[in-house]
């Protein structure tokens, strides 16, 4: 899988000093259960519990909406514009030259319905319904950006608690082993095979081998917050992560993952939108220097003077009865340059727009050839770490062989000991590395989760 620009996802990690830690007897095996009353959860129902559940998307889809409303908006201009305005009228006498009987004021009633239509525009309406167009194209990628983001900061949040999953339950056999090396050193020293300083410290040792399982402990809770924090809950749930394998499909060169992102990045697809809005809004503008063409009809009814006037039938009232129609030509001549400095003012702003666009590409080739390079670099320090672990396995052995036969002290054997399980740890959290450095790149390509259901691009 290949797979947007958003801010890195930094992991915080935790290593394991040889100072810091001695523990006898770790497992090779990774994984176990650790606490009851956990949820156990895949990748899959995370990345979807979080694609159903966190806020961020709703707002995206939310202004998707206010968008495509702003095109129904924009369309409704092609339709006409009918109106009917209710107006009471104050006269005095005299009125067309006729005086009324004793000079009394009137108050008529006035209906005036009119109707409106554009004929031809010369690019007006046009430009301003495709600029809303594209702005509602580009917050459907931007839409489909959020979800991406979503996903992969979910992923790379389980990769992260699988991780300290992990630490937590090498922690603890360390800890088990420690306390079996302390009573160890009391028989011996109840035997007379050891001395006192080999007890005391065999106890500092354990001592710091609780601290830190109650240190990773912690940790694996904040990251159970961080996992209950992008899928959109509020109430902490105790997720525990339950792993399964997950296809690397990615080509051995970087350039092909960036025109991969060029392609495929949601961001990308949605700031070039934005460009083609922009310069469409640039078109409208200068479009107001072009005439415009409207068609019109007015009417004029008139009610409430005498008949006497009106000369129509008696309590009718009916006054100037009237219908106008005829088409307007409208033809700017100078509008003190308001014109062009909106113009001017447009095409900045577009060309902001395309250089802003061009920084976020450049920023995504950036990014995912140093996640490439990353991602190459972690398969190699892994072969080092297993190698490492496979030197630190035998070295303990040799030295637990020759500290039965009393050849060396509990200081070497302890030493040995600490460089196996520094060798161990580092080989977890080099693995789990690799895992959210390739989640980070298919995030920063573009590419898709394939066991979650997303909407269509």
């Amino acid at each position: 899988m290949i797979g947007r620009t958003g801010k890195k996802w930094k992991i915080p990690l935790l290593f394991v000093s040889t100072s810091a830690l001695v523990v006898f007897g770790v497992s090779d095996g990774f994984g176990g259960a650790l606490d009851s009353g956990e949820i156990p959860v895949t990748r899959a129902e995370i990345m979807q519990q979080a694609l159903d559940n966190n806020p961020g998307i709703i707002v995206q889809t939310n202004r998707l909406a206010a968008s495509t409303e702003e095109v129904r908006i924009r369309r409704a201009t092609y339709y006409p514009q009918i109106n009917l305005n209710l107006a009471q009228l104050y006269l005095n006498t005299p009125v067309l030259g006729i005086s009324f009987p004793n000079e009394q004021p009137l108050a008529p009633e006035a209906i005036l319905p009119t109707f409106t239509q554009e004929l031809f525009e010369f690019g007006r309406r046009r430009n301003q319904v495709k600029a809303a167009v594209l702005k509602k194209e580009a917050r459907r990628w931007m839409l489909q950006e959020a979800r991406l983001a979503v996903l992969w900061k979910a992923a790379m949040a389980f990769d992260q608690l699988a991780f300290y999953q992990h630490l937590l339950q090498a922690a603890v056999e360390s800890e088990r082993a420690a306390k079996k090396h302390l009573d160890r050193t009391r028989l011996r020293l109840e035997k007379g095979l050891a001395i006192f300083p080999d007890l005391t410290q065999a106890k500092v040792y354990w001592q710091k081998s609780r601290l830190q399982v109650v240190q990773i402990r912690n940790s694996l809770h904040k990251a159970q917050a961080d996992l209950v924090y992008v899928t959109g809950h509020t109430k902490f749930r105790p997720f525990r992560a339950v792993e399964s394998t997950r296809p690397e499909m990615l080509p051995g060169n970087p350039d092909v993952l960036v025109d991969s992102a060029m392609r495929l990045r949601p961001l990308l697809i949605s700031l070039r939108r934005k460009d083609r809005e922009k310069n469409a809004l640039v078109n409208r503008e200068f479009d107001a220097h072009l005439p415009k063409l409207d068609l019109f009809a007015n009417g004029l009814i008139v009610y409430g003077l005498p008949s006497a006037v009106t000369l129509a039938p008696p309590s009718s009232g009916l006054f100037f009865p009237g219908f106008q129609t005829g088409v307007v030509l409208s033809v700017p001549i100078f509008s003190g340059m308001s014109v062009v400095h909106r113009t001017e003012k447009a095409r900045a702003v577009y060309r902001r727009e395309v250089a802003d666009t061009r920084l976020a590409e450049i920023r995504v080739a950036r990014n995912v050839r140093k996640a490439w390079f990353d991602l190459e670099t972690q398969k190699k320090k892994i072969d080092l770490d297993r190698t490492e672990l496979e030197n630190a396995t035998i070295n303990r052995q040799m030295i637990q062989r020759s500290y039965d036969k009393g050849l060396v002290d509990s200081v070497t054997r302890i030493q040995a000991q600490a460089e196996y399980v520094t060798a161990y740890e580092t080989l977890i959290a080099d693995r789990f590395r690799l895992r959210m450095i390739l989640d980070e790149l298919e995030w920063q390509v573009g590419e898709w989760p394939p066991d979650v259901r997303v909407t269509s691009k």
